[in-house]
């Protein structure tokens, strides 16, 4: 952990400008993360009176299932037109929910021009050299959390607009709290931004109950082809660039894919090789063991959590796929051995 509160609480009280971005294929916790800090930092301008700009701005739009956290659209990105030499005027980049310069996608080189004014506020254990100033709590469940404790420190009140994407991204990135990483502190957490506004009912249906038909097949095709081995105990399952012709589905409807393979009864490790339009290949791993995915994603440069991390390998996918394949079998072997 890397949590000097004074210093980041009199950092952020005596910034002006700032410009907030995350991850490439953004989720409800890097978007969460994006969206309340902004609101919040807007907000303590309206406490102490000193005049704060936030602008959010990612690689990549915001995927269109995800949408509802950003009602009034501030979200804004570099595939929308926004450029390097927009964004020269801010004092501060704050880059949230990821530690590695490689996932900003074409907000890498907007870091590496401004590394001395990036700071980083983050829950994953890998990292590289995207800056010098690091807020990391990686016992954290959610990006999210560590915001809402930020906000809490710098006595900023609650509203709707900072609670709603605050607890989307909480109730994700724990499984809607279904996963160990929830503790009783999560759920404290969370009744704060209830308290705040949120509402569970309304971000549950805007999140999960807007499914296409598209979505449906994708999810039919990949759970049809998933493989088992092991005894079961290891489920593996793909999504090519075929998958996506044939059912219409676009890349956001990839989203926790990996997670339903790990209903099925006896599966402690679960990893999903998804072919991207520009051939590189998304591996994402989850365990309900004692596996360490981010050592796992590690063999591939990515990284993450223990129970769930990514990494994104070079196609052709067949290949990809082996790879993957043969890392999720030596992990499964060297645990069982040692488990026994």
């Amino acid at each position: 952990m890397r949590l000097d509160w004074a210093t980041l609480l009199d950092l952020l009280r005596s910034t002006q400008r700032f410009v907030l971005t995350s991850h490439i294929r953004p989720d409800c916790d890097a978007l969460g993360s994006e969206l309340g800090l902004a609101a919040g930092l807007e907000a303590l301008s309206k406490i102490d009176g000193i005049e704060r700009h936030v602008r959010i701005v990612n690689a990549q739009a915001t995927p269109a299932s995800l949408a509802c956290l950003d009602p009034t659209r501030r979200i804004e990105s570099l595939e929308q037109g926004v450029t390097a030499a927009d964004l020269a005027d801010r004092e501060m980049l704050i880059v949230l929910d990821t530690s590695a310069i490689a996932q900003l996608g074409g907000m890498a080189d907007v870091a590496a021009g401004m590394r001395d004014r990036v700071l980083v506020i983050d829950h994953h254990v890998s990292e590289d050299d995207i800056s010098d100033r690091w807020f990391k709590d990686t016992a954290a469940e959610a990006t999210t959390r560590i915001v809402s404790e930020i906000l809490m420190r710098l006595r900023v009140p609650l509203t709707p607009e900072i609670s709603t994407p605050l607890f989307a991204g909480l109730a994700t990135d724990t499984g809607w709290f279904r996963f160990p990483n929830a503790t009783a502190e999560t759920f404290r957490v969370a009744s704060r931004l209830l308290d705040g506004g949120a509402s569970p009912t309304q971000i549950y249906k805007d999140l999960f109950e807007q499914e296409t038909l598209a979505r449906l097949h994708l999810v039919g095709r990949t759970l049809a082809g998933a493989v088992a081995s092991h005894g079961g105990k290891v489920i593996v399952s793909t999504v090519t660039q075929a998958d996506f012709q044939a059912t219409a589905a676009i890349r956001s409807d990839t989203e926790d894919l990996v997670n339903q393979t790990l209903t099925v009864k006896g599966t402690e490790l679960a990893a999903i090789a998804i072919e991207q339009a520009d051939g590189t290949v998304k591996a994402s791993f989850r365990s309900r063991c004692g596996i360490d995915c981010s050592a796992l994603a590690g063999t591939f440069g990515g990284g993450g959590h223990k129970a769930a991390a990514g990494a994104t390998l070079q196609g052709p996918f067949e290949t990809a796929l082996a790879a993957v394949n043969a890392a999720v079998d030596a992990a499964w072997t060297r645990y069982a051995a040692a488990s026994n």
